[in-house]
């Protein structure tokens, strides 16, 4: 089944679980009623609501990419989403019936949004359900990538977390420097030795491969594009990821002149209205947090000062456009080699961020957006990095939400960052939000553990590349 034809389905189903749900809410409200009058009659008098949710609902599906597997497979934002999707519809449902006057029961409202919501999440889970075990025997979708570049880890990675897409990763074809230094990694075994050119045909056919993705810088070489030749005698279909990749963070239309393909870049052109109603949005909801969480911020703020004499600390960061600020935070040492008990809880917990909803209010930071950066990080900045201080810098983002945190490189969290901001809408920050607290929830209540002292992310990730990729193949 097509991707297209995937999501289409689901937003069929969802339509369907309207009447669904709007007759389970009529059945839980209306049970036991004394009155005489009849479901069907009961049924009659929400036909307007009918009308009312199932455009709306189509809107707010494509607008905010509903269908559960658009940048990926995670639950926490399908949740957020449909959380944020639920609630605007209901507000549609209440304004439109205040205007016709015409009047719902409450409880009948009441019981529909959740159970709709539910079903919602519901689809979802059953369509990935569906999708990966028709998928997952089908040996066509086997594929190989050629290459061991950050571009192939990536892409390895947005597969894994798709699993709608007709592709399933077996290895990596390394080209080496000669031609008898190439080989193969497999992505669940021990790589095996060096192979030669010649021989790749006869690996793809053993490993019963019938694609082929190449992700390389210079994907022009002679050897690749002998390669190519043999694989589609061979029937093996060949994908191949742009150069200047990194370039292609936006929206993308591709052009054809006779036959020569053109790739054009679109550059998001974010209106004065959107950054109005994001700062409109950033001051109301961080004033309203920030009233929230005033006893628990006041209480961390005292213990800490008894416990340093200091409750707060100023970091300088770099803001829209690069420009220097203090970014404020509980004096707590988050990397502290022996960190006291309460230390380890407010970090768990975030605590010690709380203090940077008053940068969002004075206008030097967003609730959402790219996590700013020190000016030492700044100075490595590439071109592409550096198109993340467009906007201002956020509490949280995209790249947070994924489990991407100050230790990690700047690179990765540009990745997210970027799409961030090519994809604002309001709607997207609502759903960030919720997110984080799904984040911060799941990651306060798990079990503590301890934290290595001799290795830095930058080896954990290096030794992930290890194990999956290894010096072998030149193709």
């Amino acid at each position: 089944m097509k991707i297209g034809k995937i999501r289409y389905w689901i937003l069929s189903a969802d339509l369907l679980w309207v009447l669904g749900a709007l007759a389970l809410a009529i059945g839980l409200r209306y049970a036991g009623a004394t009155n005489g009058m009849s479901f069907s009659e009961h049924s009659r008098t929400y036909y307007l609501l009918i009308f009312t949710v199932v455009p709306t609902w189509t809107l707010l599906y494509f607008e905010m990419s509903l269908d559960g597997f658009k940048g990926g497979w995670l639950f926490p934002a399908i949740l957020s989403k449909t959380i944020v999707a639920v609630s605007l519809l209901m507000v549609v449902v209440l304004a439109l019936a205040f205007l016709t006057q015409h009047n719902y029961s409450r409880l009948v409202l009441l019981y529909f949004a959740p159970v709709f919501g539910l079903g919602v999440v519901g689809v979802r889970c059953l369509v990935r359900y569906l999708v990966t075990s028709e998928l997952r025997n089908v040996t066509d979708h086997r594929c190989v990538i050629l290459g061991n570049g950050p571009v192939a880890k990536e892409l390895a990675n947005k597969i894994a977390s798709h699993p709608e897409l007709p592709f399933q990763v077996v290895g990596f074809l390394v080209p080496g420097e000669s031609e008898t230094s190439n080989g193969f990694a497999s992505s669940h075994s021990t790589p095996r030795a060096p192979i030669k050119t010649l021989q790749v045909l006869e690996l793809l056919a053993q490993e019963n491969v019938h694609r082929l993705i190449i992700a390389m810088a210079q994907p022009d070489r002679a050897e690749v594009r002998k390669l190519i030749a043999e694989c589609r005698k061979a029937s093996i279909q060949v994908f191949l990821v742009p150069q200047w990749y990194d370039l292609d963070v936006s929206k993308t239309e591709m052009m054809e002149i006779d036959g020569l393909p053109l790739l054009s870049l679109q550059e998001p052109n974010p209106s004065p209205i959107g950054f109005a109603l994001k700062r409109a949005m950033d001051v109301v909801l961080s004033a309203g947090i920030l009233l929230l969480v005033s006893p628990l911020l006041v209480f961390a703020a005292a213990f800490v000062y008894s416990k340093k004499g200091k409750a707060f600390r100023t970091e300088l960061r770099c803001g829209k456009d690069g420009i220097p600020f203090g970014m404020l935070r509980l004096n707590v040492d988050r990397y502290s080699a022996s960190p006291e008990r309460y230390e380890r809880l407010f970090v768990r917990w975030s605590l010690t961020e709380l203090p940077q909803l008053w940068n969002v209010l004075r206008g030097e930071m967003s609730l959402v957006g790219p996590r700013p950066e020190g000016a030492e990080r700044l100075k490595h900045y590439s071109e592409w990095q550096r198109q993340r201080l467009k906007v201002r810098g956020g509490v949280t983002g995209l790249a947070q939400v994924h489990g991407l945190r100050d230790q990690h490189s700047s690179e990765d969290k540009a990745n997210f960052d970027l799409q961030y901001i090519f994809n604002w809408s309001p709607l997207l920050d609502l759903s960030l939000i919720l997110q984080t607290v799904w984040t911060l929830i799941f990651r306060g209540l798990a079990q503590e553990r301890p934290v290595p002292q001799t290795r830095n992310v930058r080896t954990v990730a290096h030794d992930y590349v290890s194990r999956e990729v290894v010096d072998a193949d030149r193709s």
